[in-house]
């Protein structure tokens, strides 16, 4: 579910950048795909600010995406 908002780039992590319409709806579909005692999810909000002092080793910078699958 994850792959139509976001960029996988590692086991368990998922990148992105969403509209103020597209991370409710992203919000939505987590909520009910999410078994409270098995599973864990975090979705950690950036604001522009911590984006530029984001450090990346390894792989380039991951660059917002124009295109979204809903």
């Amino acid at each position: 579910m994850l792959s139509g908002y976001a960029k996988w780039t590692q086991y368990s992590v998922f990148e992105s950048f969403l509209t103020a319409i597209q991370f409710p709806r992203l919000q939505t579909k987590i909520e009910k795909l999410v078994k409270p005692e098995e599973d864990s999810v975090r979705l950690y909000v950036l604001d522009a600010g911590a984006i530029k002092r984001t450090i990346t080793y390894g792989s380039e910078i991951p660059g917002q995406e124009q295109t979204i699958v809903l």
